[in-house]
């Protein structure tokens, strides 16, 4: 199904960000003088990508037309709450980041704390989403995959806003290489 490769393309990106954000971190903690810009743009990426885009396709496009059974009714529940505790996670690295003073470690710590919290729940939801939420819409939604695929783009377009969605992956292709010369400044002074 068209709908279950782009949301798991989008889990892939999630995934791709949270791994490539690690080794800044790690060197932030170090004290290295990581820019803020990368925390920043990881922040707008969770609060645009993951919480309006991504979420936003599921709760509008998917849970909407989940049929109601007992076992689906549960699990978008469930991924209702986990977004939600996204959200505060999301909210929390944001805080930190706002705090953050490159070269600061103690300042550094917070924003790693709150980023690895995310993460942790970031890689814990998107598990349940490839283990139960594809499977159920595999199995009930089949029919529905070009009008959930069309409310995919409308959500993109008019919701997100025109060119953000390609903004938002040119900045995500753009963090190993920005990243890289901190990590590489950690790793020589650790």
């Amino acid at each position: 199904m068209k709908s279950i490769e782009t949301l798991r393309d989008e889990h892939n990106a999630v995934l791709f960000v949270l791994d490539s954000l690690e080794p800044a971190l790690t060197a932030a903690e170090q004290g290295v003088p990581v820019p803020a810009d990368v925390f920043t743009d990881v922040g707008r990426f969770f609060s645009i990508f993951v919480e309006q885009c991504h979420n936003g396709k599921e709760e509008g496009a998917v849970f909407a037309r989940m049929p109601a059974s007992s076992t689906t009714t549960a699990l978008t529940h469930q991924l209702e709450q986990e977004h939600e505790n996204g959200k505060r996670l999301s909210a929390a690295y944001t805080a930190a980041v706002e705090k953050y003073t490159p070269g600061d470690a103690a300042s550094a710590a917070g924003v790693a704390k709150a980023a690895r919290a995310y993460g942790v729940a970031l890689r814990a939801h998107i598990d349940e989403e490839t283990s139960g939420l594809f499977v159920s819409m595999q199995e009930s939604l089949a029919s529905e995959d070009d009008a959930m695929t069309a409310e995919f783009d409308r959500i993109e377009l008019e919701e997100i806003g025109a060119g953000v969605h390609e903004e938002i992956h040119a900045m995500i292709e753009s963090l190993p290489p920005r990243i890289k010369p901190w990590a590489d400044k950690a790793k020589v002074e650790a």
